[in-house]
């Protein structure tokens, strides 16, 4: 017998918010993957306990990511090991780290893999030149490769007698010091188990622990719904309610939306809801092949993203709504909307959707092939290669020309960030992922919702005070700025306390007059007196941008206009640039906007910073 009705939508957790399955609580272990520890004590830390670790050892919960079934939690023990130096830090191994469910299981996300070797073996001669190695412990040395180089590691070879051991790693490292590079924070993925993921996925059940611990899926039906219903409203009422679902059930999945032809119902259609047209469910499985995490692409707060190819050749990103997320629905019919009214080469193209009658809530997109900004300037790509300042000013150039367009369309984005900027093979820019995108009302200043968005990137006086204007995306655009100069991302838990925030740190830096101590040096900040002056312009904007008063900052066509003039070298104000920023017709369903271009290139004087740059 499963514990059915014991398992609550959500759950309150302290500090931490409300929290929700995969997650549970040590009240409800049965409801979850991984229970958090003294949610209901406000002033207890709020911990997570892995299997392979004594009972005493436990990991601070720092911040849930519901979303996304991630949480970030912070190793004590290890906090105060890493700031003495100690060599007890090596004795600590998250390779082992493991809590199997029937439910699903926890992974370590970004880690570094190292080599803990006794002296009595000898290893050193056939070390590759290439491995770096710690020697100032008593009992045995340390091995490990380049961590920004290679994060997994590297192939044991000489070093298969020594220990293998994995801790988290930070962002940045100095790698002749590994205490630089170790990090006492760890972000911790939380993954289904192949039978919860097909409850979910094909029955839209729930995923619990019956009371043996077993797994068990919990379908609508297993709630004896039913008998329930006919109990509290009669049986002549029940009859009649089983004989409208009955009804219901043999009409046209289509509904009003579509024509009754069967044969139609799983093939890709050329009907058209909303203005964009219907895909079957069918064949985005197909396209897909059923959804296998082999072509899981991208992974957001509403939704992840698999590659597909149509039965026509077309490659597209198909985005799948999370089953939980309870405002689906209203984000798939924003995106829709958004998506129907606008179309510029700087956008992302939607290609269709499902209809609202399909089992599950898809969006097809064009298929943007070299991944986000952000995976470029401080992910897994910008390991791989590097971003020239020529990309990085051409790349911020093309966003605020997509953001221009948008708010002429008087559309406010609300979740700019490098994560929704994609880029093609050459580079260029696709802004994606309009599921928090308002329209706005050409005729008021502002409108009063919620604040939504990314941490880092929301501006502060929408948070405060709930009003929402097109400065807010300036702000976020700032944040994207101060990203392509630095190469830092936009939240940083390792960094100091104040500076956690890529906004306040860039603030502070720029105020103190310590540009170099915010600029990725690479970038030739140091050695190409063109590119330092431009990067100082590009700094000074962003500082503009990410002014806590909406009223002091610029607007994004002022910003674009002052990026080309930044990008031409600010002197020649004879260089003419043309950029199309008008708004879409008024009919969605036009195919093709008009390509009249306007000149935006201006002469401008930028507001200083409160401590003007000095430029040597």
């Amino acid at each position: 017998m499963a514990q059915e009705d014991k398992c609550p939508a959500s759950f309150k957790c302290g500090e931490l918010g409300t929290i929700g399955f995969p997650l549970t609580t040590t009240q409800h272990p049965h409801c979850g993957v991984l229970p958090i520890h003294g949610c209901k004590d406000p002033n207890a830390n709020k911990t997570i306990q892995l299997t392979h670790l004594p009972t005493t050892s436990r990991f601070v919960v720092k911040s849930v990511n519901h979303n996304n079934a991630t949480i970030i939690v912070r190793d004590e023990t290890l906090r105060d090991y890493l700031r003495s130096k100690s060599c007890k830090t090596f004795s600590n191994n998250y390779f082992a780290l493991s809590l199997n469910s029937p439910l699903g299981s926890v992974r370590i996300v970004n880690n570094v893999t190292l080599f803990r070797c006794n002296h009595s073996v000898n290893v050193s001669v056939t070390i590759p030149h290439n491995i770096y190695n710690y020697t100032e412990c008593n009992e045995y040395s340390v091995y490990y490769g380049p961590p920004i180089g290679n994060p997994q590691g590297f192939s044991a070879g000489p070093l298969a007698a020594c220990s293998k051991i994995q801790l988290a790693l930070k962002d940045n490292s100095d790698t002749s010091d590994p205490f630089s590079f170790l990090s006492d924070n760890i972000l911790i993925h939380v993954l289904l188990s192949d039978d919860c993921t097909k409850c979910i996925a094909h029955t839209r059940g729930h995923c619990q622990l019956d009371i043996h611990g077993k797994f068990y899926c919990l379908r609508l039906r297993d709630r004896n719904l039913p008998w329930k219903l006919a109990l509290g409203i009669g049986l002549p009422g029940f009859i009649i309610i089983v004989l409208l679902l009955f009804i219901w059930l043999r009409k046209p999945k289509g509904g009003p939306d579509f024509h009754s032809n069967p044969q139609e119902a799983e093939t890709e259609s050329d009907k058209v809801y909303f203005g964009v047209p219907v895909f079957s469910y069918k064949d985005l499985q197909v396209a897909t092949k059923y959804f296998d995490n082999s072509g899981l692409i991208g992974d957001g707060g509403f939704g992840t993203v698999y590659y597909g190819k149509l039965r026509d050749g077309r490659e597209v990103a198909i985005k799948r709504l999370y089953e939980h997320n309870y405002r689906r629905a209203e984000q798939f019919m924003n995106e829709v909307q958004i998506l129907t009214l606008v179309r510029h080469t700087n956008l992302v193209s939607l290609y269709g959707c499902t209809s609202r009658h399909s089992r599950e809530l898809l969006l097809v997109y064009e298929y943007v092939s070299n991944g986000t900004l952000a995976c470029h300037i401080h992910g897994e790509s910008a390991k791989r290669s590097f971003l020239p300042w020529s990309t990085r000013i051409k790349i911020a150039i093309e966003t605020a020309t997509a953001l221009v367009y948008l708010h002429a369309s008087d559309i406010i984005h609300r979740d700019v960030k490098t994560n929704n900027i994609l880029l093609d093979k050459c580079y260029s820019v696709k802004v994606a992922d309009f599921g928090l995108s308002r329209l706005f009302p050409n005729d008021v200043t502002h409108v009063s919702t919620a604040p939504q968005g990314t941490p880092g990137y929301v501006d502060p006086e929408y948070h405060r005070c709930y009003q929402l204007t097109s400065k807010s995306d300036v702000y976020s655009f700032g944040v994207v700025l101060v990203e392509l100069i630095s190469s830092k991302p936009a939240v940083d838990m390792n960094r100091d306390k104040d500076e956690i925030n890529l906004s306040d740190l860039a603030i502070n830096k720029i105020q103190n007059c310590a540009l170099s101590e915010l600029v990725d040096l690479s970038l030739g900040f140091d050695s190409d007196i063109e590119i330092k002056d431009k990067i100082a312009w590009v700094a000074e904007l962003a500082f503009q941008c990410l002014q806590r008063d909406r009223e002091l900052r610029p607007s994004m066509e002022k910003v674009l206009k002052m990026l080309i003039k930044i990008e031409s070298g600010m002197g020649r104000d004879e260089h003419m640039i043309e950029v199309d920023v008008h708004p879409p017709p008024s009919s969605p369903s036009s195919p093709d906007l008009d390509e009249n271009e306007i000149e935006v290139f201006e002469t401008m004087v930028l507001p200083p910073s409160p401590k003007v740059l000095i430029h040597t």
